[in-house]
Formats: structure tokens, C-alpha cells, sequence
């Protein structure tokens, strides 16, 4: 999830209240943040505490799709009314400011200018997290860890086809949902069959 950078978040947090209407609400642990509404658009802004993107299945399997963390904003315009449910719960204490879309999208009633940049950094920043979103449902669909790791390093790799390892692998094993010793098991396995090449701080894949 992208975050608002300081300066931003600042400003956000000053000019939020005076140009639109918020409501703050404090979550326990495992409770329903926000679900999908074909009626309720809402974006929320988390203030303190962290919170989980679920998504269960039609068997009832659930996985957690990402966290959230404070000052993460979140919303579910882009939710989908399908067989598979997607929603938000509180990791604990957690705080949010709830912002109406239909607020956001009208003309504000003060004239203020931070209405439009309001309105622009929202709609970057949920873009943003609808294709990491979307993102992540594809990988979950990959049937083998070998497919995970294909397509997350297609996802990400230069025109050289490489990808530059910027974090831990074991940071790169939990968004796939495998453990590290399966991850580097299996990278191990993709070298030797020829598909990837790896140095010490990149991976190009081979085809």
C-alpha cells in the first residue's frame, strides 16, 4: 500500500476536517472495518493502529491480502460483488477517519483549495492500491510457488528483464505466502532449469 509522503500527510491531516465532513470511529481487535456496498463508497484514512485486507473464498478460505498500517488509506470503491468477499478488519486497536466518496467527489461548499488536491491525492493513491490489489488476486490464482515467483518478478523487472532485490527474501516470501526456505528452494530449482539467472542482488529472468 502507497503512503502519503510527510509533507502530504501533514497537510492532509490540517486541511481534512475544514474541507469535507470525517468521521472517526475506533476499531477492536477483529472487527469489521468496511466490506463491500453496492450503496456506502466510503475511503478510509487510518490515524493509529493496524488493520488486515481479507479476502474469503466460496469454501470459506481465507487469506490475508495485505496489511495496513497507520496513515495507509484504504476504500472500497473498488471491491467486487463476486462469489469471493473482500473486506477490512481492525489488527487491534485501530483508528480511522472515514471519508464519504459522494462528499470527496462534489464541489466543496467552502471553496477551499485543498478540495481539488484533496481529491487528486485520494484518487492517485486508491488507483495505486487497486492495482496492487488486483495484483495480489492474480498471484493467489497461481497454482505452484514456481508461478508465484514468475509472475511477481514479471511485475517488477526493468526492460533488461531484471529485478533489482531490494529487500529481504524473506520480505518477498510472506507477499507470496510461501516460506523462505521455499522460496530460495525454489529459486534454486528455476536456475538450474534455466529459467532465471541470479547474482547477488538480481534476478533476470532467462525467456
Amino acid at each position: 500500500m502507497k503512503t502519503l509522503d510527510e509533507t502530504k500527510l501533514l497537510q492532509f491531516k490540517k486541511n481534512l476536517s475544514s474541507c469535507v465532513n470525517i468521521k472517526s470511529k475506533v476499531f477492536y481487535n477483529k472487527e469489521l472495518i468496511l466490506s463491500y456496498s453496492p450503496i456506502k463508497k466510503r475511503i478510509g484514512f487510518i490515524t493509529k493502529g493496524n488493520a488486515n485486507i481479507v479476502k474469503t473464498d466460496k469454501e470459506g478460505n481465507t487469506t490475508i491480502m495485505r496489511d495496513l498500517k497507520a496513515n495507509d488509506i484504504f476504500s472500497n470503491l473498488f471491491f467486487q460483488d463476486s462469489e469471493d468477499e473482500i473486506y477490512i478488519i481492525s489488527n487491534g486497536e485501530t483508528e480511522v477517519i472515514f471519508i464519504d466518496y459522494y462528499n470527496i467527489i462534489k464541489n466543496c461548499d467552502k471553496a477551499c483549495p485543498f478540495h481539488k488536491t484533496l481529491v487528486l491525492t485520494l484518487f492517485d493513491l486508491l488507483i495505486f492500491d487497486n492495482k496492487q490489489q488486483n495484483e495480489k488476486i492474480e498471484l493467489l490464482s497461481k497454482r505452484t510457488v514456481e508461478e508465484k515467483i514468475l509472475f511477481f518478478l514479471k511485475q517488477r523487472m526493468n526492460k533488461n528483464n531484471i529485478f533489482k532485490v531490494t529487500t529481504s527474501y524473506k520480505a518477498i516470501a510472506e507477499y507470496l505466502f510461501v516460506d523462505r526456505s521455499n522460496l530460495m528452494r525454489e529459486l534454486k530449482k528455476m536456475e538450474e532449469k534455466g529459467l532465471i539467472e541470479r547474482h547477488e542482488k538480481t534476478i533476470k529472468i532467462k525467456y
